[in-house]
């Protein structure tokens, strides 16, 4: 099969890569071992009844928003579906020290968009069908990955043998073609579960997500539209295994009191689930003609909520590394290593960041608590720092 660029992993950062791919011109194979049937729910509107929402859901910054405007996915997203965040309100563990931020005084419009998985699945998968430069390999697995004589091959489940000018790596966190690349990936387990759910609430959240840092791990209520917000408790497992075996209404006392009654008494509007929660960063995000994109290049706890910004991000980058080639070839060296360059910064920072917080709001050791409430109470009255933090986080 000719091809100039071979994408395995057909989620929210590989389709995105393939349409923006497509925009410029490229041919596409994009291999998804998702079936065509997996994906009617969401062709056919999303796979949720009105009133509903999805139990995943994402904090898209501005820039991640503008990317997917800017390559036509955004169009098809419901935006009755998705609901802005104005107002960020974090309390440490102290219930004193708090740190907000506001899109007004920060001169945003929003802070983030809060959007389904579904939903953003579907207007992908829409814009996908519109590209003719996109072959969609559906329920299709690759088995197999070869660089030979500066050729590589990648082999499909059915026999099929594709060889592009750059392989793309988008299969997730336990990718298949990194490991047949032979690229070590350093990781981290933090012995946590990022527990999710959604609720009704009694008082509106006008726009508002909140943040609690507890002794029981990270609280997060992000809102979504009407009366309606996603829980995102990141704890640890045992606390997990608790919260998601209790049954919707204690379910609903529990989050209500831990959340102070902030939006009053909480309804149990779906069914909690656990995802269990690391740190992986794999060894370099380039090979020989390949790159590694999203979660197959990174993963950062959730506490930020980062993760698909970050992929977006590679993606972005990488389509405008290979769009401003030049006299280069897709996959060159150096057009990887441009990519390369390009996501150093961002990823690492985001890492360190993440990971610094988990540790140090999960630290009991002496005199900790009240160096990271005081760090709280301080940024709270530094507005330009306030300022420069959203701008940064806004991309």
């Amino acid at each position: 099969m000719d091809t100039e660029v071979a994408i395995v992993g057909g989620g929210l950062v590989g389709g995105s890569l393939a349409v923006a791919l497509a925009d410029a011109g490229l041919s596409v194979a994009l291999v998804d071992p998702r079936a065509d049937d997996d994906l009617a729910a969401s062709k056919s509107g999303g796979g949720q009844p009105a009133g509903q929402f999805d139990t995943r859901v994402f904090a898209l910054r501005p820039q991640s928003r503008d990317f997917l405007a800017k390559c036509g996915v955004w169009r098809h997203v419901d935006a009755s579906r998705v609901a802005p965040v104005y107002r960020i309100l974090i309390t440490g563990d102290d219930a004193d020290s708090q740190l907000t931020f506001d899109a007004y005084r920060c001169g945003l419009p929003e802070l983030a968009l809060i959007a389904e998985n579904g939903n953003l699945q579907n207007a992908i998968q829409r814009a996908l069908d519109e590209r003719t430069l996109v072959r969609q390999v559906r329920g299709r697995t690759c088995v197999a990955a070869t660089w030979e004589s500066g050729v590589v091959t990648i082999s499909l489940d059915d026999g099929e043998a594709i060889a592009p000018q750059l392989v793309v790596a988008a299969d997730g966190a336990n990718s298949r073609i990194r490991e047949f690349a032979g690229i070590a990936n350093r990781q981290t387990d933090y012995d946590q579960c990022a527990v999710v759910a959604n609720f009704s609430t009694g008082v509106a959240h006008d726009g508002t997500a909140y943040q609690w840092f507890r002794a029981d791990g990270v609280l997060a209520l992000l809102p979504l539209p009407g009366e309606r917000v996603s829980m995102v408790w990141s704890t640890d497992q045992a606390h997990a295994r608790e919260l998601v075996s209790l049954d919707p209404g204690e379910l609903a006392v529990r989050v209500s009191g831990a959340s102070n009654t902030v939006l009053g008494e909480l309804t149990t509007a779906s069914q909690a689930v656990a995802f269990p929660l690391r740190m992986m960063g794999a060894a370099s995000i380039v090979g020989p003609r390949l790159a590694l994109v999203g979660d197959a290049a990174h993963n950062v706890h959730p506490l930020a909520g980062q993760g698909l910004n970050l992929g977006l991000a590679d993606a972005q980058s990488l389509a405008a590394a290979i769009v401003q080639r030049g006299p280069d070839a897709i996959g060159s060296r150096a057009v990887l290593a441009k990519y390369r360059r390009s996501r150093a910064e961002e990823t690492a920072a985001m890492q360190f960041t993440t990971d610094g917080l988990y540790r140090l709001f999960g630290s009991s050791l002496p005199g900790i608590p009240w160096l990271r409430n005081a760090g709280l109470r301080l940024t709270e009255h530094l507005t330009p720092l306030k300022r420069l933090l959203v701008k940064r986080a806004a991309g």
